[in-house]
């Protein structure tokens, strides 16, 4: 079975509800539409997931620019996933840290001052989880399959339906609201490199490169592949036909971190 239909593959099988939330990881969470126009005033909180809510944010006192239209909030509370690397996520606390040191001041308590300042990495974006039958058929195929721009496919598992995220529909919410105590699973490196493939393809769209591609940019034909790693880098050796070779430098493994490791916050 593939990577997005086989929760032996595409889930990490255990993980620590005290450590940080990371990027894939499903959480129980508000996402938020904001639309013109006027809703509900006054509602009661929805009792279960994938309920939403629509209700007013302002009323309009103009019609004319600069001053605001009446503008109305569609709130869904359900599953939602989270989009950014850890290294976006603890940018700041990590800048932090590294401005306390060069202060002069140690690790550990550098780390225990950025620790204390909960204003640092305040937000979290997080896209929600919707259920195939918001698309046709057709579409809810190629999305459940890995192949559709601007989704990604959510393999079914326990507490967890086949659905898929919406990545038109993020939203920004602080991280308390999403806190790794809202998280009922997280994704395996394997399906966290296919969701990171598929962010980049959606924000910065480029065709995926087949071997030929390489082939072609070289001018020569590709004889042999090899990846070797070391501690923080996975390097992948070509050896072309005329003897001569390649080597492409991946990406850090997402499992060693790049600085110190800030504590999951509650």
């Amino acid at each position: 079975m593939a990577w997005f239909d086989e929760p032996g593959k595409y889930y990490r099988t255990a993980f620590d509800l005290s450590t940080p939330v990371s990027q894939g990881d499903i959480v129980i969470a508000p996402t938020v539409t904001v639309a013109p126009g006027t809703a509900d005033t006054d509602v009661a909180a929805p009792l279960e997931l994938d309920s939403s809510r629509s209700v007013t944010l302002w009323h309009s006192g103009s019609d004319e620019l600069p001053a605001a239209p009446s503008m109305n909030a569609t709130v869904r509370w359900g599953l939602a996933m989270v989009l950014p690397h850890p290294c976006a996520m603890e940018k700041e606390w990590n800048e932090r840290v590294a401005d306390l040191q060069a202060g002069g001041i140690s690790e550990a308590a550098a780390i225990v001052a950025a620790t204390a300042d909960s204003s640092l990495d305040r937000y979290l974006a997080i896209a929600p989880i919707l259920a195939y039958d918001n698309v046709p058929p057709r579409k809810a195929t190629s999305i459940a399959q890995g192949n559709r721009l601007g989704a990604f496919p959510v393999c079914a598992d326990a507490g967890v339906p086949a659905a898929y995220v919406d990545l038109n529909r993020i939203s920004t919410v602080e991280y308390t609201t999403a806190r790794p105590g809202m998280r009922i699973k997280a994704l395996s490196d394997l399906a966290a490199a296919h969701l990171q493939h598929a962010l980049a393809l959606f924000f910065a769209f480029r065709a995926q490169s087949k071997l030929g591609d390489v082939e072609a940019a070289v001018g020569q034909k590709i004889v042999t592949v090899t990846c070797t790693r070391n501690a923080n880098r996975l390097n992948v050796g070509m050896i072309l036909g005329n003897g001569s070779t390649l080597t492409l430098i991946g990406d850090r493994r997402p499992d060693v971190p790049a600085g110190p490791e800030r504590a999951a916050r509650q």
